[in-house]
C-alpha cells in the first residue's frame, strides 16, 4: 500500500509517448508534403516549407522528441526520415505513393509501430581489401 501512496507522477515523456510522437511526426510530414504537392506541383526538400502547413512539426522539433530530415529532387519524389530515441522511420514517396519504407525499433516501446529491431541488423562488416599493398 505504501508504494501506491508514495508513487510520484512524471511530467516528462516516457518511451511510449516518444514512440507515439515519432509516428505522429512521420504522418504530419507526409500529410504536409501531400498538401505542398497540391499547392506547388512538386514536393519540397525543406522541413521549413512544411511548418506553415503543419505547425505541430515545429513543436516536435523544438520539444526534442524527434529529428526530421526531408530530401527531394523538387519534383515528384521525396525521402523522409523521422527518428527518436525509440524509433526511426524512413519513407520514399513518388507521385503520392510510398515506394520504399523501413523502420527500426530502438526500444521495446516502439514495437506497436515497428517490429524490426537492432538484432535484425546484420553484424558483418564489408570484406577487407584483397590487396596487400598499404593504402596511401
Amino acid at each position: 500500500m505504501l508504494s501506491v501512496l508514495n508513487r510520484k507522477s512524471s511530467n516528462s515523456l516516457n518511451d511510449n509517448d516518444r514512440a507515439l510522437r515519432t509516428t505522429q511526426a512521420l504522418n504530419r510530414v507526409m500529410d504536409a508534403e501531400a498538401t505542398y504537392l497540391k499547392q506547388h506541383g512538386s514536393y519540397t526538400g525543406h522541413v521549413a516549407d512544411l511548418v506553415p502547413i503543419a505547425h505541430a512539426i515545429a513543436v516536435d522539433l523544438s520539444d526534442g522528441v524527434v529529428t526530421i530530415q526531408v530530401d527531394s529532387n523538387n519534383n515528384k519524389n521525396y525521402f523522409v526520415q523521422v527518428g527518436s530515441s525509440v524509433l526511426v522511420f524512413n519513407r520514399t514517396v513518388t507521385s503520392g505513393k510510398v515506394v520504399a519504407k523501413s523502420c527500426l525499433q530502438l526500444k521495446s516501446a516502439g514495437k506497436p509501430y515497428c517490429t524490426r529491431t537492432t538484432s535484425d541488423i546484420k553484424k558483418s562488416l564489408p570484406s577487407a581489401p584483397t590487396s596487400t599493398t598499404p593504402a596511401r
